[in-house]
């Protein structure tokens, strides 16, 4: 390569990077959805008080969202900023690293910019900020990038890195993890049955010990129950997910009220288009016989995870977030057809033109509407700055989409609450969604779950099975902690929680419209 060329190629690469934080960093800064905009805010925070996730914070999704955030917390500062560069990072790593795939694979470096542009706007974007699902699809899509490096290139450093990023997937989610897991595992097997190679399993399994061997300092270090992981990220998800598949009165969603064609066909067409692309030249190449090994495993494990991601959020109760998947099939199949039918150029314009479509698609119906935050209705030009409920929060745009009253009345009543809760001088407990008060007031409030939404979904109702074990993990902060007030802010309803507490009687006092404290007494 020339001296021009390593010039114009680290440009891409410096624009690529630069452009998808930035991309992300601005978005996130639009507007919070707070039960699940702050979801790992305070967990993170709380990594710095010696209070982990699963052994002191009831948690069903995975923790490495909370320690990557605390690690951010604790190089950037205590603010909104770090949180958000998180992501942005993230983002930014993700494109660089397809950029850096797609060139491997032959691809020139403006077509792979593009498709990496593409996949930078439609990725983290449509959160914006730390959220588990997005982690675990994001390091999901780097394993499988990984693993096509482990097929294509034979790559030791690949196989070796390739289960500690499943690890990071799967403890970010139990989902879309699982199903790109199992992809890459049942094309391992296929991969290594037919060209077995005993140096490079061999540094697989090294990769795969010195990953468990991290996992196992990590237990040891935080003195975690592995009883605790077992029941809240196994066990107790399990159960939710069974629910809604059967469709279970428990689950407020359930896998055959979403199976509609709409859902399926047309909400994903763009995907399902590429699914049956791959299908068709898969099947043609093949009974061609024309198609060679490494090409079946690539395309067949794309189709693969396409069909599972697409069951994930049928089963998800989030909005959708796996619209990147499209540049992502789209380059790896113009990476093919541009193979087989180097002449065909019209038909590669059409494929760029179908990623410009759906990116501007996208982008324009999610991030610029915000309508994974549920703003799509909002007037997002009423925000008010994030400084007028702290200079931590300042370049937050603060609107949300549930409170009735202006983002000023919001955060008045957040204010007022914040300054209620820090002039209370008891040891105290706090139950929100808004949850950043532990780090806004740097203080450790107890809390005791991630979420507090009263379904089955956050944590175990009475008559789950799983019911009196929560109710110890309640009751134990409660007790070591010597809790004399609990707050509750926004929706969590304090009466829920009767069924969850031994022997206590409370007082209740009304602050705000948002905020109530209640004070233990003796029963009589």
């Amino acid at each position: 390569m020339s001296r021009e060329l390593r010039k114009i190629n680290a440009f891409f690469y410096v624009f690529l990077f630069l452009f998808s934080f930035s991309f992300n960093f601005f978005y996130a800064n639009l507007g919070v959805f707070p039960i699940d905009t702050f979801a790992f805010f305070d967990t993170g925070y709380n990594i710095l008080l010696d209070r982990h996730p699963f052994k002191d914070i009831w948690v069903t999704t995975g923790p490495v969202v909370d320690y990557l955030q605390a690690f951010f917390f604790k190089i950037f500062g205590l603010n909104w900023t770090s949180y958000v560069i998180h992501s942005s990072l993230l983002n930014g790593f993700l494109s660089v690293f397809f950029y850096s795939t797609l060139i491997r694979f032959n691809l020139n470096r403006y077509l792979s910019l593009f498709y990496s542009l593409s996949l930078s706007i439609l990725a983290y974007t449509i959160s914006g900020t730390p959220f588990a699902y997005i982690h675990s699809y994001v390091f999901s899509l780097i394993s499988m990038l990984i693993f096509f490096h482990c097929i294509k290139f034979k790559s030791k450093i690949s196989f070796f890195f390739l289960p500690l990023f499943i690890f990071l997937a799967f403890f970010s989610m139990q989902n879309p993890s699982t199903f790109m897991g199992a992809n890459i595992l049942i094309f391992l097997l296929i991969y290594f049955y037919y060209n077995f190679d005993s140096r490079l399993l061999i540094i697989l399994l090294i990769g795969s010990i010195s990953t468990i061997i991290l996992f196992l300092i990590y237990l040891n270090l935080t003195k975690t129950p592995i009883e605790n992981i077992w029941i809240q990220y196994f066990l107790f998800p399990l159960s939710i997910g069974e629910n809604r598949i059967i469709g279970n009165e428990l689950a407020h969603i359930s896998l055959a009220g979403r199976s509609t064609f709409r859902n399926i066909l047309g909400h994903f067409k763009f995907i399902d288009f590429y699914i049956v692309l791959f299908l068709i030249i898969t099947i043609k190449e093949a009974l061609n016989k024309k198609l060679l090994q490494q090409d079946f495993i690539i395309n067949s494990s794309l189709i693969l995870l396409s069909v599972s991601l697409i069951f994930n959020q049928l089963i998800t109760s989030n909005q959708t977030f796996i619209f990147s998947m499209i540049p992502f099939l789209g380059a790896f199949f113009h990476i093919y057809f541009k193979k087989k039918h180097p002449n065909f150029i019209k038909t590669q314009l059409f494929l760029i033109l179908i990623i410009l479509f759906c990116t501007i698609k996208y982008h324009s119906e999610y991030n610029t509407k915000r309508k994974f935050m549920d703003l799509q209705n909002k007037n997002l030009k009423s925000f008010i700055s994030g400084s007028y409920l702290h200079e931590k929060f300042k370049y937050l745009k603060w609107i949300t989409p549930n409170f009735n009253g202006t983002p000023k009345e919001e955060l008045t009543l957040i204010n007022e609450a914040a300054k209620y809760i820090k002039e209370e001088k008891r040891s105290k407990m706090l139950l929100t969604d808004y949850q950043f008060f532990s780090l806004l007031l740097e203080e450790n409030l107890n809390i005791p779950n991630r979420w507090y939404t009263h379904d089955n979904n956050s944590y175990p109702l009475k008559g789950h099975k799983y019911f009196v074990f929560y109710k110890e993990h309640l009751n134990k902060i409660i007790k070591n902690k010597n809790v004399k007030v609990i707050f509750t802010v926004g929706s969590p309803d304090f009466k829920k929680y009767q069924d969850y507490l031994i022997n206590s009687c409370f007082n209740e006092i009304k602050i705000n419209e948002l905020t109530k404290s209640y004070v233990m007494k003796n029963c009589k």
